[in-house]
């Protein structure tokens, strides 16, 4: 995860339902997030006086409490809050409460909604009052974007955790109190970045680039390229199964795949800006160097930034890894140069190399 996040799951379990909660570190203070039966059900903006009550970053969350957590840390870098209205949890609110939630929802980052104007959305003119305590109901902050309602004039109004929050929320937006009224303020775009690669499988050299790319990007999308000219020694869902269990704790890093397309036209496809390389020798730079350059050429927008493993990895490679498998006592020789679910893969898949692709010295890294 990234030094912003402190998830931890405390889990109970009471009929069929689960419930877990987690605590997550934002730029504006610490939120407390409450799923259970698969479902978010609360949201709770600490106040600064309140800290800690989550386990170490890195305990294992659930398939929710991950999405919830992804899109928070993907909301704090500058984007849109994306999640599925299935994974909200709103039954405890009336049906009208509901409807107001709905309209909520539709209100885009960095815009405001007055009372009044909420209220002849729902075809309630004059029912400001009426809407103004169904927003202050609101279970869910921030997913249900309530700090976006503001009052006559341009005033903040009330929020249910306080001005602070509501104040935090609306300058990451992009907005600012001045003399008791919101003003506009221009904002940066979110930093989009992709790595490409195999990923056959995924290593420790793989993973530092990973983690680096995630503290320098809002968001990071491990792209895994598909040749039809190749063949691979892990099938392409096991590449993306591996990746993802690898990148797990990381919420602004996403797994996606690719094929029958230029890397620079893939990275314009998913809005990004930014293409990472890792160089590990004089033999990569020569290639990398005029492939930076093509880049340029297709897409000028688009900056290619090149990052040098440290010497104790620097030599690792895929197909490094896969030339020490089937020896007598590889599976302590490779340990090392594998992330955790990647061993984990070559001890279950008892793999006949020269089966699966091109054996330990083929294989694309």
């Amino acid at each position: 995860m990234s030094p912003r996040t402190v998830a931890a799951a405390a889990r109970s379990k009471k009929g069929v339902h689960v419930t877990e909660s987690a605590i997550y570190s934002s730029p504006c203070g610490e939120m407390e997030l409450l799923v259970r039966g698969g479902r978010l059900t609360r949201v709770r903006l600490r106040d600064p006086a309140e800290s800690g009550g989550g386990a170490a970053a890195g305990s294992e969350v659930s398939e929710t409490m991950a999405a919830c957590l992804r899109a928070l840390e993907r909301y704090f870098a500058g984007e849109e809050l994306h999640v599925a209205s299935a994974l909200l949890d709103l039954s405890g609110t009336s049906a009208f409460q509901r409807r107001v939630f709905s309209h909520l929802r539709q209100v885009p980052r960095g815009r405001l909604v007055g009372y009044g104007e909420l209220a002849g959305r729902l075809g309630m003119p004059g029912g400001a009052r009426a809407v103004g305590q169904a927003v202050g109901r609101n279970p869910l902050p921030i997913f249900v974007p309530c700090h976006r309602v503001v009052a006559a004039g341009g005033r903040p109004g009330g929020f249910g955790a306080g001005p602070r929050w509501k104040e935090a929320l609306l300058a990451l937006e992009g907005w600012t109190l001045e003399e008791g009224t919101l003003v506009k303020t221009p904002q940066r775009k979110p930093k989009v970045c992709v790595y490409a690669g195999s990923f056959d499988p995924p290593t420790q050299g793989h993973m530092y680039m990973v983690q680096r790319g995630a503290e320098l990007f809002h968001r990071l999308i491990l792209a895994v390229g598909v040749n039809p000219n190749k063949r691979y020694t892990f099938s392409l869902e096991e590449r993306l199964e591996m990746l993802r269990a690898c990148a797990r704790d990381l919420p602004n890093v996403e797994v996606d795949s690719f094929e029958g397309m230029l890397l620079v036209r893939y990275a314009e496809s998913v809005g990004a800006r930014y293409i990472l390389r890792g160089i590990r020798s004089e033999e990569d730079y020569r290639f990398e160097h005029p492939m930076r350059n093509v880049n340029e050429d297709l897409a000028p927008q688009i900056t290619t930034v090149f990052l040098i493993p440290p010497r104790e990895i620097c030599e690792i490679s895929s197909s490094f890894v896969k030339g020490l498998v089937g020896f007598e006592g590889w599976q302590e020789v490779v340990k090392p140069y594998v992330p955790k679910p990647v061993y984990r893969r070559l001890l279950a898949s008892d793999i006949r190399w020269s089966e699966r692709g091109h054996g330990p010295e083929g294989g694309a890294d």
